[in-house]
């Protein structure tokens, strides 16, 4: 590594190097992602509202704001949904906070909570919402609305000197958030640029119009367009799924569970957080990585405007993202921390972000680490038939279960997300390392370079660690 280290360092030097305009891939922000939810409350919100709980601890949740949207025209403010769920939420803290001390405490989720724009007359009826598509003409005239305490909530985070973005997840309509910014834009002129540069929205359709009028008034403003949460997290997506619902929520035994509304995976809104959490993807540094949030592609004509590229960018991360519910959904109801199961942690070697000339040989590594003790219930569970029909017991398995039960494996794999079109040969130096030759290039490409770690317990965490290698022509 110290001669792969020189060498890039050499490179650097190169004054060959500065004809090209290398992209700079460097994360702009540290620190835990900033969100704000904006909900119409309707069934599959609901839903999304559970599973949203058990990741405030891998987020800072700024506000969560009661909205309308073209399907919930009055919104749901009137009835105390939020605050029931964060009650529930109060009864299993202290079981999550064994297993993360990070979860906020109950009051300052409430205190977070805020109405925003509830007026039905804001949502031109009349409209197939579901078709609306980027460069669509504005449907509303928002000059005349009033302000609420949702939008000058958004106002207030986003005139904050914290350089982070502010992901603004629209579950039902985003009016709020025009009101915001039209303020910001109105009253204070001199720090607009700089506020509105830092928000993110990630829209679950167009559910209100909202989507069109920020494109053009508000374009500094980057706006992800997600159509196909339809067919992967929503309503009759994974109707299959009635076991994980009837196991693991409505079990009788997690209060926060019980709040979960519909009899399956029922989630439209989920992608949005999802894109989100910080699952070592580092999708959310720039929508066309890709992660759990889906792979998004930027739209002709729109600096700042993106939609999802296809339905498998979502469904993909499906099973791995609900066995990680599944695990969270444990810790509300089990108060020692060696009875639940935790991510691997993966610590990178070096810079995640490297420069290396075609021909360079490439070393990619990391060293992986689980806090947990081996699952040996669940390993048996999920492996014993096959090890009975080879004549083993269970007690040969825990004769010496350190060698019969792994800790975890890795996969290591190249991702579309690169502008390099070729495929390059990874080989494997153990688990956790790989290498491979940078290809002859004739301008600047980068090649992104994945390591997926997960653990061999029931059910599995998974941890990621995105590399991304620029080459530069020799």
């Amino acid at each position: 590594m110290k001669r792969l280290a020189i060498a890039l360092l050499s490179l650097l030097s190169l004054s060959g190097c500065t004809q090209f305009d290398i992209p700079d891939t460097t994360p702009q922000w540290e620190g835990k992602p900033r969100v704000v939810v904006m909900t119409d409350g309707e069934i599959d919100d609901r839903c999304s509202m559970v599973h949203f709980l058990l990741y405030t601890n891998d987020l800072q949740v700024d506000a969560i704001i009661q909205s309308n949207s073209c399907f919930q025209r009055k919104g749901w403010s009137s009835e105390p949904w939020i605050e029931e769920q964060i009650a529930a939420y109060e009864q299993v803290l202290s079981n999550l906070r064994v297993h993360d001390p990070d979860y906020p405490t109950a009051d300052e989720l409430r205190s977070v909570v805020y109405v925003g724009d509830e007026d039905p007359t804001h949502i031109p009826e009349g409209v197939a919402y579901k078709t609306l598509l980027p460069g669509a003409e504005p449907l509303i005239d928002p000059s005349e609305w009033a302000d609420t305490p949702g939008s000058d909530r958004i106002v207030e985070i986003l005139l904050e000197e914290d350089p982070r973005p502010v992901f603004i997840q629209c579950w039902g309509g985003g009016n709020t958030a025009v009101r915001a910014f039209d303020k910001l834009k109105e009253e204070y002129p001199e720090a607009y640029d700089r506020a509105i540069r830092k928000a993110v929205l990630y829209c679950i359709w167009y559910q209100d119009g909202a989507g069109n009028y920020i494109e053009r008034a508000h374009p500094k403003a980057t706006i992800l367009l997600s159509h196909h949460f339809s067919g992967s997290w929503d309503y009759g997506s994974l109707p299959n799924s009635d076991h994980f619902v009837t196991e693991h929520l409505r079990n009788k035994l997690n209060p926060l569970g019980k709040f979960y509304e519909q009899p399956f995976i029922s989630e439209g809104d989920t992608p949005a957080f999802l894109y989100a959490i910080p699952t070592g993807l580092r999708s959310s540094e720039n929508p066309t990585y890709g992660g759990w949030g889906g792979r998004f592609y930027k739209v002709e004509g729109f600096e700042n405007v993106y939609r999802d590229v296809s339905l498998g960018s979502l469904r993909e991360w499906v099973e791995t993202a609900l066995c990680d519910f599944q695990a969270r959904l444990k810790w509300c109801i089990t108060p020692c921390y060696e009875e639940g199961n935790h991510a691997p942690v993966i610590t990178p070697e070096g810079s995640l972000d490297r420069v290396v000339k075609s021909g360079d040989e490439v070393i990619l590594r990391a060293a992986i680490a689980d806090k947990d003790p081996r699952d040996i219930e669940g390993a048996w569970r999920v492996r014993g038939h096959m090890w009975q029909q080879k004549g083993r017991t269970k007690a040969w398995l825990l004769e010496d279960p350190e060698k019969r039960i792994e800790e975890y494996r890795t996969d290591w794999c190249q991702d579309p997300a690169g502008s390099y079109a070729g495929s390059i040969n990874l080989e494997f130096l153990g688990k956790e390392a790989v290498c491979f030759v940078a290809p002859e290039v004739d301008k600047p490409e980068t090649i992104h370079v994945i390591l997926e770690a997960f653990d061999m317990a029931v059910p599995r965490m998974t941890s990621y660690t995105r590399f991304i290698v620029t080459v530069v022509p020799n």
